[in-house]
Parts: C-alpha cells; sequence; structure tokens
C-alpha cells in the first residue's frame, strides 16, 4: 500500500508559533494586505496640477510687454519643476511662444548654432533673459520709470490698490532713498486722503511704509462709507415705498434684498418699477397695481398721465 503523507507538524508549519503552538499567526495574503494599507495610509495626498495660463505670445513690437512676457514663463516654470529642470527646456519653452522679429532673431542664431557660431544665451537662462532685454527691452528702464513716476496721481474715484501697484513698480527698477519715495507718493494721492494724513495726530508719516498702510487705511475706509450710504440710501427708497402703498391702502412686505429703481417706459403709457417687495392688490382709486412676474419680480405699475 503506498504510504500516506506525513501530518504536518508543529515545527513545520510556518504560521503556527513555535514558541506557543496554540498561536497561530497570520497568514502571508493577510500581512502583505496588511502591509499594503500602512504604506498606503503613510503617503500624503497627491494635490490636483495647478492649472497656468501659458504665455502670450511676445512678438517684440512694444518693448513694455517684454517683462510681463517673462513673468509669465517664469509662473510657468514654477508651476512645472519637475518638466523644466535644466536651463535649456526653459529657453526651448520661451522660444516657442515669441513671434515677428524676435522669432526672425531667434532663428538666425539657431542656424548660426548649425555653422558652428555658439551663443552662449542660448544654453543659460539668466543669459537669455539678458539677451533678450538687449534686443526687445526699452533702452533705459530707470529714466522710463522715473519720468512715469513723476506724473503718476491717484484718480480720486479709483481703489488705492491701482496706485500702489503702479508706484511699486516703477520705484522698484530706480535707485531712490525712502525719503524721496515718500514724498512722491503722497504727492500723487487725491485730496480725499492728503486731507486726512495731514491732520493725522502726530503728524505726517515720516517712513515710507507708515505713509503707505495709512493711505491703505483712510481709503478702505473712505469705501466702506460709501458702502453705508448706499445701504442706508436703499433702505429709505423701500420705506418710501411702503409708505406710498399704506397711504392707498395697499400691503406690502419689504425685503432684506436691496432694492433695483430702474424705472423704464412701456408702450402703453406706464412706468415700470421693478421692487423686492412681496405684491398684494391692485389700488383702483390711486391705479397702483402690483403683481408678480414670470421671473419672480415685482412689478409695480402707475398710470402716467
Amino acid at each position: 500500500m503506498p504510504s500516506q503523507p506525513a501530518a504536518p507538524t508543529i515545527e513545520s508549519n510556518p504560521f503556527i508559533s513555535q514558541s506557543n503552538p496554540s498561536v497561530h499567526l497570520p497568514s502571508a495574503d493577510i500581512i502583505n494586505t496588511l502591509r499594503h494599507l500602512s504604506n498606503t495610509l503613510e503617503q500624503p495626498p497627491i494635490a490636483p496640477p495647478v492649472k497656468v495660463c501659458i504665455p502670450d505670445v511676445f512678438d517684440g513690437t512694444d518693448p513694455h510687454r517684454l517683462h510681463h512676457f517673462l513673468f509669465q514663463c517664469h509662473l510657468y516654470f514654477h508651476s512645472r519643476p519637475a518638466i523644466f529642470k535644466s536651463d535649456k527646456d526653459k529657453i526651448n519653452f520661451a522660444m516657442t511662444y515669441v513671434s515677428g522679429m524676435v522669432q526672425d532673431w531667434l532663428q538666425v542664431a539657431l542656424e548660426q548654432e548649425d555653422q558652428g557660431v555658439h551663443h552662449a544665451w542660448l544654453y543659460f537662462w539668466s543669459s537669455f533673459v539678458k539677451e533678450m532685454h538687449t534686443h526687445f527691452s526699452i533702452p533705459d528702464v530707470a529714466a522710463e520709470a522715473a519720468h512715469s513716476l513723476d506724473h503718476l496721481h491717484m484718480n480720486p474715484d479709483d481703489r488705492i490698490a491701482i496706485y500702489n501697484v503702479a508706484f511699486l513698480w516703477y520705484s522698484t527698477h530706480l535707485q531712490w532713498s525712502k525719503s524721496a519715495l515718500c514724498h512722491r507718493y503722497y504727492f500723487g494721492l487725491p485730496d480725499r486722503i492728503q486731507d486726512i494724513i495731514s491732520t493725522c495726530e502726530g503728524g505726517k508719516p515720516s517712513t515710507f511704509q507708515a505713509l503707505y498702510s495709512t493711505a491703505i487705511s483712510i481709503d478702505n475706509h473712505f469705501w466702506e462709507r460709501k458702502r453705508e450710504f448706499k445701504r442706508a440710501s436703499h433702505s429709505t427708497l423701500q420705506h418710501s415705498s411702503y409708505q406710498e402703498c399704506s397711504k392707498s391702502g395697499t400691503s406690502l412686505s419689504l425685503s432684506n434684498s436691496d432694492a433695483d429703481m430702474e424705472a423704464s417706459e412701456s408702450s402703453d403709457g406706464f412706468s415700470t418699477w421693478r421692487h423686492t417687495l412681496s405684491p398684494d392688490i391692485y389700488d383702483p382709486d390711486s391705479g397702483l397695481s402690483l403683481s408678480i412676474s414670470d421671473s419672480g419680480s415685482i412689478v409695480s405699475q402707475m398710470a402716467t398721465y
């Protein structure tokens, strides 16, 4: 008779603890599964890729656009560090977003490379940027910035951020002292900000950063006050409409939203206003009619004689 296979012993079973035979060790599949889960939990979540706009094509006709073009390239490189590991990768990318005379200039340089005439700026990004500025930028950036800063004034109807961005942009190209920048910054502010700064306790701020922060704070208070006036006028408008309809016997409930009081003349001789008010009924004595339009707006009509 064929011999029967020997029954597995404790010593031959790798999943039974040798020191304590009554304790069974987990199987290999369970161990691998637990190890995989542990590695998965330890890995940080992968962030979604950042969507960055590609640079605008630069043709060299407007020297002021060169800095913006190079800045857009820099943003794109910064968002894709794994792609742009070398200066050559950056230069090749930038060269695909030029046209016109800039493209013609690069074509000549590349043809010279094929003929054995090598240009270092085709291999180093900093040299490439410098060469682009030499050929296609403003000849005297500092003089241009000084002229623009001397004629820079903030529009009284603008927010101060517009003025600040332009001022900081020009000042970065100049070697002016802080006191000179402080004087020029104050001179370009509108009267509504200068008047308040001149009455500050302790006098006008003596440092540029203090003056800069003070002007921003004053401008923010100015626009907040304008919003308060707007909200107050809307509330007064709603209250007046409520009183008008109360006198005519028509009941209205006021909404918390702002009223839109744009009037339009219709073909049937009625002036129509759209309110954020709840309608009630038509009042024959006053000729006031309130109804809900298809869009959910309240339409108030009153005959004009």
